[in-house]
């Protein structure tokens, strides 16, 4: 919300997805609320006036735009109404005051995905709709979701609810990258009566520096915890590591959720450092559905993003530093390789390494080694960890570009206060660091993993396997939660997929042949009744 107010000398104009109809009854409910006089003029202008005066508090305009250019990943046929509305506030603070206020309200229209933006996402999201139709295992479960805020985290949280948790039982977390309609999934989330904060990966990774964050969101927690066991409902986590390594897993905590489903690698590594588990934890990070699609999907993100933020810059044929040769490195490292680029890998895990080195790549055991021998044009990172030292800042050459595509791969700049205070920021491209010697390097993004700075990342379509898999996952463990002991599993996950028949209900979409395959849904998205009929299982 505004915490300050809109001056005479600083009317907004804002756009927004309704009608002048819409607009008009938005201002008239504005000005009942607040007990103040509303009145349209025969020029279609709309004033808010003081009931007792008549001075004239503010004044609002609109005007009916062309079709716009969709605000969502798909669209939508036809294209939603829009509308630019001018607030225009009278003089003094209390008018300027009021003026946010209404430009709040009506931001909040703005916001909130329209029906037929949510339907679009469903839509794309074929086999999670397939499979996510109500059922009993959630009857008397509450969730808490913590992900990236993006279209296909949106379409999930909406398949849970559908498929029996209630809206006020749902509590969602951002992990706080500046995914491309973050702002929208929250306003969405709200309107639906979810709860919705975030909660930082920053804030989690370095807790001594974000006490007060911390202590806010965690009471907030504690109390949806308090209040659903009180009402005798189960809280399941779905979770990059967040919340367990804050200790709603662990022995002894003093609030437990009852079960949980982990999303991440980094979160896997967070949840090993805060000690052992009391709950069944499933290990959806390293599940044969993430590894085996969701990885593919991501390194695409990835390159993508890569070259959007880079669109003058010539990569056919240059030298590319990768750090880390991981499930996601090795796949960047191929699509780097098959773009024309020279890749050079580093790991510290020697099988790893050896693996690229065999796989033809030239290789190093440290950075530090690699930089003194090469002159890459970009490094990238792919570690989640502390990649480059203060000793390898040092070797980094003149008009480097670094892209992060892991937290903290790059934490020696982003997190070093002198450097930090140092830098520039580039708008929608990063930041541009001076060091010592009058060499300059330019870090893409906010370093965080760039495929989700100001992006939307990864297709809903692309996603859609795993957001169902992740939900086939969520249901087998929420009907006997008994059956999986304390700990961190990936079998029972694997095993409910495969069970519920997801792989074949994915080939059947996207991989088979012939007359008689299933086609993917075509653009715009299928109505919903014309998707499959949800699978039971």
């Amino acid at each position: 919300m505004s915490t300050r107010a809109i001056t005479g000398d600083q009317w907004v104009v804002l756009r927004v997805p309704i009608s002048g109809e819409g607009v008009t009854a938005e201002v008239a409910a504005f000005a009942a609320r607040r007990q103040l006089r509303y009145d349209l003029g025969d020029d279609g202008t709309l004033r808010i006036t003081d009931p007792e005066s008549a001075r004239v508090i503010v004044t609002v305009r609109w005007k009916t735009l062309p079709p716009q250019v969709p605000r969502t990943l798909g669209f939508q046929l036809p294209s939603a109404a829009a509308v630019d509305v001018l607030i225009d506030p009278g003089p003094g603070l209390a008018a300027g005051r009021i003026a946010a206020a209404l430009h709040d309200a009506l931001s909040g229209r703005a916001l909130a995905y329209t029906d037929g933006e949510l339907e679009g996402i469903r839509a794309a999201m074929p086999l999670l709709e397939r499979y996510s139709a109500a059922r009993p295992a959630f009857d008397n479960w509450a969730l808490i979701f913590r992900d990236h805020y993006l279209e296909h985290s949106t379409g999930f949280v909406l398949a849970m609810e559908r498929a029996g948790i209630p809206a006020e039982w749902i509590f969602a977390l951002d992990k706080g990258d500046r995914t491309w309609n973050r702002e929208r999934v929250h306003a969405t989330f709200q309107a639906r009566g979810y709860r919705s904060d975030v909660l930082d990966n920053t804030a989690v990774n370095l807790p001594h520096a974000h006490g007060d964050e911390l202590a806010r969101v965690g009471a907030d927690i504690d109390a949806f915890l308090d209040a659903a066991h009180t009402a005798g409902r189960r809280v399941l986590v779905v979770d990059d590591g967040g919340l367990l390594a804050r200790g709603y897993g662990a022995i002894g905590a003093p609030r437990t959720a009852d079960a949980a489903l982990e999303l991440t690698v980094s979160g896997i590594k967070r949840i090993a450092a805060a000690g052992p588990l009391a709950i069944p934890v499933l290990n959806l990070a390293r599940s044969q559905v993430k590894s085996r699609l969701g990885y593919r999907e991501i390194a695409d993100s990835c390159m993508r993003r890569l070259q959007a933020l880079l669109p003058d810059r010539k990569l056919i044929g240059r030298q590319v530093l990768l750090l880390g040769y991981g499930t996601l490195g090795s796949r960047l490292a191929a699509q780097l390789r098959g773009l024309g680029c020279r890749v050079v890998v580093v790991d510290s895990d020697l099988p790893a390494l050896i693996d690229a080195a065999e796989s033809g790549f030239t290789t190093y055991r440290t950075a530090g080694q690699a930089l003194a021998a090469t002159s890459p044009f970009i490094v990238v990172g792919t570690t989640g960890e502390r990649a480059l030292s203060d000793a390898d800042l040092d070797l980094l050459p003149d008009g480097l570009v670094l892209a992060p595509f892991a937290t903290r791969d790059f934490c020696a700049l982003t997190e070093n206060a002198v450097h930090r205070g140092g830098a520039s920021d580039i708008p929608g491209v990063g930041m541009r660091f001076a060091l010592d010697r009058g060499r300059r390097v330019t870090l893409l993004g906010n370093g965080r993993s760039m495929n989700l700075f100001e992006a939307d990342s990864i297709p809903n379509e692309g996603y859609d396997a795993y957001r169902a898999g992740t939900f086939i996952a969520a249901a087998s463990l929420c009907a006997d939660p008994g059956r999986v002991p304390a700990g961190l599993h990936t079998a029972p996950a694997d095993d409910a997929i495969a069970e519920a028949g997801l792989w074949s209900a994915y080939y059947d979409l996207y991989a088979a042949q012939g007359k008689g395959a299933v086609r993917p849904p075509t653009v715009p998205a299928p109505r919903l009744a014309d998707l499959p009929a949800p699978v039971p299982f």
